[in-house]
């Protein structure tokens, strides 16, 4: 592993990482006592209840804690079995939590309006309000106490379980790659993503190709376990008395369903705008429309033609300078990112795909997990995750219950600081045009991304949790849904045959336990970023301090609220969404210019 990991326990089941796990599980014991012994909400028990809810936060520093260090072990070496076991086990300190959680949210459902009114106007609490009201409000869509235990229970052995057994499959699963000369390589699944970033387009359909060939061998195994996912969840919307499927997402995300719906719609009219892009990419590639294998590879004519890697050292320099240059404080916390060993980068077998931030609440330290082969995709990605480290950085001082924001606010983050690296690369005159040009060309991947690519899988879970409503859905028909969905959103735009059918078992996103419909917030945080990345342009640093508060306050606010007395806007409106894809006109025009409309 690059990261240290030291700062956190000495070592993996030390002395130090069991006496806090077993205060951990202590505390959850006794707070559980401390629930039952105290009666109803209301002036007499006030005390009492505030202190339960402080003490619940103490506690949820440290699972949070145990969870990131946990996390960080099992993804950067996904085979180790202790490491597996142990995060398995955590998860029932988890469903602890999460009855004690259920246990405080009915008794605030329950307490009268003015007993609730006056318990949130106690001085300590007020920085909680925001959580406490979301409490009372999920309180109205509960099952009963003894139900919601027996759910958080069985989400160990369920859920949760099927979402470890994707991670073990895709974290062990390599792929054979053919190269142009005939040679074969056996690759891990971790490096695939970057490798489809290879500016030669017979390497990228090699390792598409093989790829696919490898999530074919465990597509049953892939199936059974999307499926039991969103069995479980459709159970419980069902017996917890929610409108449909997406009520829990929306509620989660912190954005509502005529938000959500006015954002679909105009993705929808508006997809030419994006699809536009994607047509010059394809006349670049002597092709009358692009195949999967070609969204996250550089534009021909890009450079000399020549592969383009990078050492990890160049990458955090390309990083750090773009961004002291833009916004001097980010940039300064890069270098303290990278000198306190906070990134694991190195690509090697076991390593699990992907890439996310963590930081743990107890110590306010995060750790950036990603795979670094090379490519302008992964200086990116770093420059992504560094944006997540310091939105949880300018979050540090928050109590736990105004910490805690949705994924469509942590996304306005990321990609902002993606922007800001790629603005900043561009307005530097010591890098070279050619690099500039790469850089306008992973803008055009990042647009495509995240208005093309993500709303298809909004799309797809969509309808497969439609279908799964009326029972299982097969290999063959999580197949065709998948290039439906492709084909919805891309149009002529992606060549037939050119589909991805495997996209439903290869993307960690639909397999993740946790959040339920992972992957919409990516394109709400986009164009939210987008919204907030136009007032820096047009009110230069001194918006940063604005940038700052609604960082700040993501933890305490909707998506709805933060556009409206952030930004001046309704996200609810179709037209404000349309006027954020529109804003992507300047960027295609350039496009064309520079590789030939």
């Amino acid at each position: 592993m690059d990261w240290s990991l030291e700062s956190f326990f000495k070592e993996f089941d030390g002395a130090d990482y069991r006496q806090f796990k077993n205060a951990v599980a202590e505390g959850l014991r006794a707070l559980a006592s401390r629930i039952e012994a105290e009666g109803r909400l209301e002036p007499a028990t006030f005390s009492g209840w505030q202190a339960i809810i402080e003490t619940m936060e103490d506690i949820s520093r440290g699972l949070s804690h145990l969870s990131t260090y946990l996390g960080c072990l099992t993804a950067a070496d996904a085979a180790n079995e202790a490491y597996r076991r142990e995060e398995a086990a955590l998860t029932h300190l988890r469903s602890e939590m999460t009855k004690l959680e259920s246990a405080l949210v009915h008794a605030i459902g329950e307490a009268r309006h003015d007993h609730f009114e006056a318990f949130l106007k106690r001085d300590a609490l007020r920085d909680a309000e925001y959580a406490l009201r979301r409490w009372r409000e999920k309180s109205h869509k509960m099952m009963s106490l003894a139900e919601e235990d027996l759910a958080a229970e069985l989400e160990v052995d369920g859920i949760a379980a099927w979402s470890r057994l994707y991670d073990t499959v895709s974290g062990k699963l390599t792929f054979r790659w053919v190269r142009p000369d005939g040679t074969e390589e056996t690759v891990s699944m971790s490096r695939r993503r970057s490798m489809l970033g290879h500016p030669d387009r017979a390497v990228r359909r090699a390792v598409f190709e093989g790829g696919n060939e490898a999530w074919a061998g465990v597509e049953d195994t892939c199936a059974a376990a999307l499926n039991a996912i969103a069995g479980a969840r459709l159970t419980l919307v069902h017996r917890r008395g929610q409108k449909d499927f997406l009520e829990p997402a929306t509620f989660e995300h912190r954005i509502g369903p005529a938000a959500l719906e006015a954002l679909h719609t105009a993705l929808l009219d508006r997809a030419e705008v994006t699809r536009r892009l994607l047509r010059c990419k394809a006349r670049q590639l002597g092709e009358d429309a692009v195949a999967w294998y070609d969204l996250e590879a550089p534009t021909p004519g890009i450079g000399s033609g020549e592969t383009v890697s990078l050492a990890w050292e160049e990458g955090v320099a390309m990083v750090e300078s773009a961004l002291r240059r833009a916004y001097p404080e980010l940039g300064a916390f890069v270098r303290e990112a990278v000198e306190k060993r906070w990134i694991d980068y190195t690509p090697r077998s076991g390593k699990r795909p992907g890439g996310f931030c963590t930081t743990s609440t107890f110590n306010g330290e995060s750790r950036i997990f990603m795979t670094f082969d090379g490519a302008m995709g992964d200086v990116i990605t770093l420059a992504h995750e560094l944006g997540h480290a310091w939105h949880s950085r300018l979050l540090q001082q928050a109590r736990p219950l105004a910490r805690s924001y949705p994924m469509t606010l942590a996304e306005a983050a990321s990609t902002f600081a993606e922007m800001v690296f790629i603005e900043g690369m561009l307005e530097n005159p010591e890098v070279p045009e050619s690099e500039k040009r790469r850089m306008i060309d992973s803008q055009v991947r990042q647009a495509t991304g995240f208005l093309l690519d993500v709303p298809m899988r909004f799309e797809f879970e969509r309808n497969f949790y439609r279908a799964r409503e009326e029972g299982e859905v097969s290999v063959s028909e999580l197949k065709a849904m998948m290039v439906a969905a492709q084909r919805r959103l891309f149009g002529d735009t992606l060549a037939h045959g050119g589909e991805d059918r495997m996209f439903w078992a290869s993307k960690l996103h639909f397999y993740i336990a946790e959040v339920p419909f992972y992957n919409f917030p990516y394109t709400v945080g986009f164009l939210l970023s987008r919204a907030l990345f136009a007032r820096f342009q047009k009110e230069g640093a001194g918006f940063l301090a604005t940038y700052e508060a609604f960082l700040r306050r993501t933890g305490s606010a909707s998506c709805e609220t933060l556009g409206r007395e952030v930004l001046g806007v309704d996200l609810e409106s179709p037209a404000f969404w349309a006027e954020t894809v529109e804003s992507l006109a300047p960027l295609a025009e350039r496009y064309e210019a520079l590789f030939g409309g």
